[in-house]
């Protein structure tokens, strides 16, 4: 939860009594559940998206609204906003299907339950909450290493990768390479989350300075390290996973 912020969210529905009941919803599970939500509502998609300006979380959208429906409403949200959170509201279970063009992540069925709408918005937070996980990860962290009787701080996005040498584990930035005791084992458990990934038994590799990967080696700023067969398929993998934006 250490990621968590509070999530904005809107309840796009044109009937009153349905809408009220949706944000009604929304309040009780944040005080059930001790989250900061923040509730906007609209009568009409045209409302939200003349003009849409990104910064919702999650979005619950009626698919059939007189002036401006789901769909369209859903489509128009996607062209500016490709990360949003969206959750189809329909009393009909085939509309939803079409959700998938826009990346909808779930639909509410009409007549809403309080017990179903909690699951589907549960499920609607962890999706923020892991996007933003990942956020936070792609921003780096710090490490502090044990030099010359003192410590020195290293920001874990200004390392290019760490090498196992000499039993010392050399850790190489553009501007200095810092060389300490200890295990790169050790330091690929602290590194894990920041998108770190051996690429040999020598090589601890961050993902956002690999340049590119030929036959055995991976190009790392300005370094060219061997991938050893007993790890190529795990690090190709970690590669394809963080320029996919899954890590």
């Amino acid at each position: 939860k250490g990621a968590y912020k509070m999530a904005k969210i809107a309840v796009v529905e044109d009937n009153d009594a349905m809408r009220e009941q949706l944000c009604g919803f929304i309040a009780q599970y944040a005080r059930e559940s001790g989250r900061q939500l923040d509730v906007t509502a609209f009568a009409d998609g045209a409302e939200i998206v003349d003009p849409y300006r990104p910064g919702f979380d999650i979005i619950f959208l009626d698919i059939e609204m007189p002036t401006l429906g789901g769909m369209p409403t859903a489509e128009r949200i996607r062209q500016v906003d490709p990360n949003v959170v969206l959750v189809f509201v329909t009393n009909m279970a085939q509309y939803a299907i079409k959700g998938y063009e826009v990346d909808a992540l779930d639909y509410v069925l009409k007549p809403v339950s309080y017990g179903a709408f909690c699951t589907k918005l549960s499920r609607a937070i962890q999706r923020v909450e892991r996007a933003l996980q990942r956020i936070q990860r792609r921003r780096g962290g710090q490490i502090a290493l044990q030099v010359g009787g003192g410590v020195q701080l290293l920001n874990t996005d200004d390392i290019l990768y760490l090498e196992t040498r000499d039993r010392l584990l050399h850790y190489h930035t553009a501007a200095d390479t810092w060389s300490v005791r200890g295990s790169l084992q050790k330091a690929e458990k602290d590194l894990i989350a920041y998108h770190f990934a051996r690429c040999n038994q020598c090589y601890l590799v961050n993902l956002q300075y690999v340049r590119g990967v030929e036959n055995d080696f991976v190009q790392v700023g300005d370094a060219r390290l061997e991938i050893s067969r007993r790890q190529k398929a795990a690090f190709m993998t970690a590669v394809a996973s963080y320029l996919g934006g899954v890590l």
